[in-house]
């Protein structure tokens, strides 16, 4: 059967008419002439190979096979409207998925409170948290496994490349009802002789603290060790000694611990991965603007 030029126009003045039972009333819902469509409906039966009206006093009544053919017919349209819809939320960024990689720092509370503000601005758009070391989540953009990953630590990678985002103070958590406590503000000297909780040896947290108490000549107890801001909370809240964190971990800390500014200020970067050979599409650069306004108001 010689379908192979069929047109859409000819099967929507089919469709039109299926639903309208009328020539005028089917030619005003297409907008255009009764002629043009009595001409889109011949040929469309023409290409059928079959008859689909039966012409009855100035009418076309459907045949058997009209109803049977309406009913493929308005699966595939129900297909075009999905489609077109599809389109319509891709347009408003309502559709999509956004996957992003992150140190488990940031996944643990920073970068939730950014998903959560930018799902409220783009409903039906999934998101995708993953967590790793900078390198991995380096690895990962560069690979197209993610398409956006966030890190504190500068790394180097030839499929990535860094942005800076901008940088959130340190700030000094103690116990509560610890000597420090009774401070408003916090000194390097203040903390001689205090045992101090550490970020892992090669995280660039540990490393700028470190570099800091050396230039002031502060000697401090050597303490524990731990890679999740979290869990350094976690160790200050029971008595194990000081820290220095991040300004949203201190924040959300507030109820558990003593918080503190502290001087020397001393303030942690934040830095988004993109892919080298990946466009930016409109919703990571949405969420990339959530994460910036966060970052912001913590400042």
């Amino acid at each position: 059967m010689p379908t192979a030029d069929l047109s859409l126009r000819q099967v929507e003045a089919f469709r039109a008419l299926m639903q309208w039972r009328t020539v005028t009333r089917a030619a005003q819902a297409l907008g255009i002439s009764q002629p043009a469509v009595s001409r889109l409906l011949a040929d469309f039966e023409a290409k059928m190979g079959f008859a689909l009206f039966e012409r009855r006093q100035g009418r076309l009544l459907p045949t058997v096979e009209a109803h049977t053919l309406q009913d493929e017919v308005e699966r595939a349209f129900f297909g075009f409207e999905r489609v077109a819809q599809a389109a319509a939320q891709i347009r408003a960024q309502r559709r999509g998925v956004v996957r992003i990689a992150a140190s488990a720092d940031l996944c643990a509370d920073f970068l939730p409170r950014v998903a959560a503000a930018f799902a409220s601005e783009h409903e039906g758009v999934d998101l995708e948290l993953m967590t790793g070391e900078a390198a991995e989540v380096a690895e990962r953009v560069a690979a197209q496994r993610c398409d956006l990953g966030f890190v504190a630590q500068a790394v180097v990678h030839p499929g990535a490349r860094l942005e800076y985002l901008g940088e959130w103070p340190l700030r000094c958590i103690v116990p509560r009802g610890h000597r420090l406590a009774r401070k408003r503000v916090i000194h390097a000297q203040d903390c001689a002789g205090e045992r101090f909780i550490s970020f892992a040896a090669a995280s660039e947290a540990r490393l700028s603290i470190d570099r800091l108490f050396a230039e002031c000549g502060v000697v401090r107890e050597p303490g524990i060790e731990a890679a999740l801001a979290q869990s350094v909370v976690a160790m200050v809240e029971a008595g194990m000694g000081i820290a220095l964190v991040d300004a949203l971990t201190a924040q959300h800390a507030s109820a558990r611990v003593s918080v503190k500014r502290f001087t020397p200020a001393l303030s942690s970067a934040l830095h988004v991965v993109r892919g080298t050979h990946r466009a930016a599409t409109a919703l990571s650069d949405a969420f990339v603007w959530h994460a910036a306004a966060a970052l912001a108001r913590l400042r």
